[in-house]
């Protein structure tokens, strides 16, 4: 597994500096580390290093700056780039998670500790997050609330939950 993130994509340049517009960010990314190094590219594998100036988050985008790039010209040039950074720079939300940790999980009942399935998608909606879980028979719609999922646990890729009356009859 990667040590970086995709953070972003670089949708267009502010101004003739060389400033650039990140959008896509995920909710769980509240800001990251100024002087680091960071890679974009159009993915991973193929990338440039540069110098992070400044990294300013404005609620899903974000203006970014880099120290090598000084004018509107050569940041056009970034233009559709990911945004790639170490995770050790991130600084994140509390018990907010990224969808790629999400998906994939195994679900137990909190109480029984009966496996019941595994997370399939991720819808992101205006009140709360949904988690969508597959069982042997339907998809269920989680929403991510407290009084559903009581414990997320990244390392292992497991997640318990509070299986309230009604709750695996919304199967889709």
């Amino acid at each position: 597994m990667s040590d970086y993130l995709l953070v972003g994509v670089i949708v267009k340049t502010k101004g003739y500096k060389g400033e650039m517009i990140v959008i896509d960010i995920p909710k769980a990314i509240e800001n990251i580390r100024e002087n680091i190094k960071v890679k974009i590219g159009y993915s991973e594998q193929f990338t440039m290093e540069f110098n992070l100036k400044h990294f300013k988050r404005y609620q899903k985008n974000a203006n970014l700056k880099l120290k090598e790039i000084n004018s509107d010209t050569e940041a056009r040039s970034l233009k559709e780039h990911g945004l790639f950074v170490k995770k050790e720079d991130i600084n994140r939300k509390e018990n907010v998670y990224i969808d790629h940790e999400i998906a994939g999980c195994k679900v137990y009942n909190f109480q029984t500790e009966e496996f019941l399935g595994e997370i399939v998608d991720i819808l992101e909606l205006p009140a709360n997050d949904v988690w969508i879980l597959k069982t042997d028979k339907s998809e269920i719609p989680l929403p991510v609330i407290d009084d559903v999922i009581k414990s997320v646990d990244i390392t292992k890729k497991e997640i318990r939950i509070e299986v309230m009356e009604g709750l695996m009859d919304l199967g889709m």
